[in-house]
């Protein structure tokens, strides 16, 4: 979270003077561009049927994916924004058992909505903004590593484990700003970044030896950088 108000500061930062063109009540925009997730990862110890493996914890690799967004100006000053994906893809590891163990991968969409504020006179050029709004993530296709199925047989696993997480609600807040170029500044080059409230639980069924779970805080800064169109 200090990473991102660090963010928003920078992004407010740049909108001193500028060249004049509208962002008026009405418009839409368009944004895309390359976005990769981070996540700031908490997690409960695992446990194993019930019985907690002290000092275990779990951790989340980045992901990129083709980030898009849509926006409404409902009035100067004001938008509201859809935030879509291509899926994310992460690899999963849990710490604190020796050697680092690979357990597997997910995927996940994070559909966001967020009402925005664009501080600057609709007629500015460089247009900064903030955001709040919700996210919603969706975790899908998720795999064992095959280093973790080797452990899970090791230890008397009857068939292949099987991975799930659950999908997530919670907050979400941006900072971005856009920097308009082209015919009638219709084109721009936008930066933006967001925190997202991001918890689940997850679940390793290994047949033969027991349930595997942890509760696991994401709560990830999502950077993206791109281009975009206004109409």
């Amino acid at each position: 979270m200090k990473r991102f108000f660090a963010c928003a500061t920078l992004t407010l930062s740049a909108a001193l003077s500028a060249p004049l063109y509208a962002y008026e009540a009405g418009s839409m925009i368009l944004r895309g561009g390359a976005a990769t997730v981070s996540p700031e990862v908490s997690s409960s110890a695992l446990a194993l049927s019930g019985t907690e493996l002290a000092g275990t914890e779990v951790a989340v690799d980045d992901g990129s994916a083709l980030g898009l967004t849509g926006v409404y100006m409902l009035r100067d000053h004001w938008g509201l924004e859809l935030v879509a994906a291509s899926p994310f893809t992460h690899d999963i590891q849990v710490e604190g058992l020796g050697d680092t163990l690979n357990l597997g991968e997910t995927k996940h969409l994070p559909p966001t909505v967020l009402l925005q504020w664009y501080p600057m006179q609709p007629s500015s050029a460089i247009q900064p903004y903030l955001g709040l709004g919700v996210n919603y993530t969706a975790f899908f296709d998720e795999k064992i590593d095959r280093s973790a199925n080797d452990v899970f047989a090791a230890l008397g696993a009857t068939d292949g484990a099987k991975l799930s997480l659950e999908n997530s609600l919670g907050l979400a807040a941006e900072a971005g700003v856009d920097f308009t170029f082209g015919p009638e500044q219709k084109w721009l080059f936008n930066a933006s970044v967001w925190w997202m409230d991001i918890d689940t639980e997850a679940t390793v069924k290994v047949p033969g030896v027991g349930t595997i779970m942890a509760d696991v805080e994401l709560d990830p800064l999502v950077y993206m950088a791109g281009l975009g169109y206004r109409f």
